[in-house]
């Protein structure tokens, strides 16, 4: 069962106003809005409802639009017929939320495994930023972390940690790790260079939020970050690092702005796991 099916994620979503309804791995959330009325989103699923009593239940929370995103233990084709006859009673929307392709890594494997499996650049990118006197720090502050990820994203920067304090509130501490990146001869003054919001579920490590500084992202602290986040991961029982998402060739019409990022995701030597889609 992925994150978004757990019960911290259900308190999570219930803490930014949706409704929840539904058991434990197939949590269905409802939201209300003006004009485009009721919104449904049924994430991460195993298996799927029956359609009458689903499209019953739906019809009761007013909702119009449902967004569907199984996990990959469904099949694509047996989805498709299951959307088709969904789609009768409500609008199925064709724009994700979440990422429908992300990267795992096995980091099961010794950390020299992991680390040869990096393409040439990233191995290159970890030992220059050691070069530049970057160092990772584990951290609890959840403020710095907010504050370098708005400064990192500039202007509205804000609206890429929406929800993010919720988020660390209820997974903290056991299921959720910062990391914050540091000049070494400056960690008590400066601002952090970068860092890791990191998610752990089921064995899991998700790749949450991150975010780096112009100033680090010539340290190479991304590449840093990532591989420091691996090691902690696997230091906390972690099988899978998640990347959580990149950008899916079969959808090119949406978020083709994350194939910058995907290229760098890329370059950790992981596999790639594609979710059954809307088409």
């Amino acid at each position: 069962m992925e994150v978004q099916q757990s019960l911290l994620y259900k308190r999570y979503v219930r803490a930014l106003g949706w409704r929840v309804i539904g058991e434990k791995g197939k949590y269905i959330f409802i939201k209300s809005f003006p004009f485009i009325g009721g919104l449904a989103k049924i994430q991460r699923i195993t298996s799927l409802p029956e359609v009458t009593g689903l499209a019953a239940t739906l019809s009761h929370h007013h909702v119009r639009t449902v967004i569907i995103e199984p996990d990959t233990s469904i099949a694509q084709a047996a989805f498709d017929r299951w959307a088709s006859r969904l789609s009768r009673h409500f609008k199925i929307s064709k724009t994700p939320y979440i990422p429908t392709k992300t990267i795992l890594i096995d980091i099961s494997r010794p950390e020299q495994l992991i680390f040869k499996a990096f393409s040439e650049a990233k191995r290159r990118g970890v030992r220059r930023a050691i070069k530049h006197g970057v160092i990772i720090r584990e951290s609890m502050d959840i403020n710095t972390f907010i504050k370098t990820k708005n400064r990192a994203s500039g202007f509205l920067g804000f609206m890429t940690t929406y929800g993010v304090r919720q988020l660390w509130q209820i997974f903290a501490p056991k299921h959720t790790a910062i990391l914050l990146a540091y000049h070494a001869e400056k960690t008590q003054n400066n601002k952090p260079l970068g860092g890791i919001l990191l998610l752990f579920w089921n064995h899991v490590a998700y790749y949450w939020i991150a975010c780096a500084s112009k100033h680090g992202k010539k340290f190479f602290t991304p590449t840093f970050l990532v591989w420091e986040a691996i090691k902690l991961a696997k230091s906390r029982g972690c099988k899978l690092f998640d990347f959580v998402g990149v950008w899916d060739e079969r959808n090119t019409q949406h978020y083709k702005e994350w194939i910058g990022f995907t290229k760098f995701k890329e370059g950790f030597g992981g596999k790639s796991l594609y979710y059954p889609i809307v088409k």
